[in-house]
């Protein structure tokens, strides 16, 4: 199979798209079906573009990768490559490097059924989802790193702090709907092992080389404070600057893995399963690609998930200064008890209009 591509002519200006945005619309901008499950995964493109072209002559990428073939960062390190490659820039062209991450986690053999089964118990529910864009600024920011700081965290980080407050008024809304509930919220952020391994891996390594670095809090247990919650966030995370990440590797990594797998079939195999809320950072990764025509002012992330999904949280960061968006997913109850959640509005814009000029 090849790599397709489609042109696609968009019967509006930009402008008026971005000003009145719908979420659900975005689906239209991409070749492919995205963020949902593939039942056949032989059958779908590992990449592929949808070149959009709006009356007013703007134009729109979309992209859609195939997960199993890499992560974000992985499809960041092509699209750089890319558009060096078309600005005729061949310096800055990143060679994808397939030998890193394969000596570092040898290749095995299928993992057993039984981990396969609880990774899609996981990651993929049927549910009713619907996306939701937040965009915090500037001063929102700076006010909840004020507010996430503690002891053990004098100097959160931007997405610390936002992570753990929305982490706190997701774990809310959950216990709003189901009240006197004994289930468990399980958060899970992505960690890029790149530059965690000894020795670091070079941005070029190509694959999924990232874990995920669990926390839980209980439902019915009292509503912890957001510096509480970022502690936890700072302690699961410094668990791969150590002994954590030289066990996921060589030959002996398996085991760590299949430790963690055992850990996570019990936790989905008890009566009242868990809510795993999954958070990862876009960060630095898209919003500097340029194909010649200066950078993107915007890049949008998700539009209409399938119904199998999970909540997730992607940040990435503004294209008109240092606030950050978080694309919210979730069970649309939960979801709309956030959107009506007047201290998460007090710092988070829902889906603001992006100004520009063409």
């Amino acid at each position: 199979m090849g790599v397709p591509y489609l042109e696609a002519r968009v019967n509006c200006c930009m402008s008026e798209f971005l000003k009145h945005q719908e979420i659900e619309l975005l689906n239209l901008f991409i070749p492919c079906n995205v963020f949902c499950k593939e039942s056949d995964t032989t059958a779908v493109a590992l990449i592929a573009f949808q070149l959009n072209i709006f009356v007013c002559g703007g134009i729109a990428i979309g992209v859609s990768f195939l997960h199993k073939f890499g992560d974000a960062a992985t499809a960041s390190a092509f699209l750089h490559s890319w558009a060096a490659t078309y600005i005729g820039s061949p310096e800055k062209v990143t060679h994808p490097n397939f030998t890193e991450g394969s000596s570092m986690f040898p290749p095995r053999d299928s993992l057993p059924q039984k981990y396969l089964a609880t990774m899609e118990s996981l990651w993929f529910k049927e549910g009713a989802y619907v996306t939701r864009r937040f965009v915090f600024d500037n001063k929102a920011i700076a006010t909840l790193r004020a507010k996430a700081k503690s002891e053990r965290v004098p100097k959160p980080t931007r997405i610390e702090a936002l992570t753990g407050f929305i982490w706190k008024h997701y774990v809310e809304a959950s216990k709003a709907i189901k009240s006197g509930s004994k289930r468990t919220s399980m958060l899970v952020q992505a960690v890029n092992l790149r530059t965690r391994m000894k020795p670091h891996l070079s941005d070029s390594s190509t694959g999924n080389l990232f874990w995920w670095a669990p926390m839980a809090a209980d439902l019915a247990m009292e509503g912890k404070e957001l510096h509480e919650l970022v502690d936890q966030v700072r302690e699961a995370i410094a668990g791969f600057d150590g002994d954590c990440t030289k066990g996921l590797q060589g030959d002996e990594g398996l085991s760590t893995i299949s430790d963690y797998f055992d850990q996570l079939e019990d936790m989905f195999s008890a009566e009242i399963k868990p809510d795993v809320c999954a958070f990862t950072s876009w960060l630095r990764f898209f919003n500097d690609i340029d194909f010649g025509w200066g950078k993107p002012f915007w890049v949008g992330i998700i539009g209409k998930v399938g119904p199998k999904f999970r909540n997730l949280i992607i940040f990435n960061e503004t294209s008109w200064g240092l606030g950050i968006e978080a694309w919210v997913t979730m069970d649309e109850k939960e979801l709309a008890i956030l959107e009506n959640d007047l201290e998460f509005l007090a710092f988070a814009s829902p889906n603001p209009s992006i100004s520009i000029s063409l």
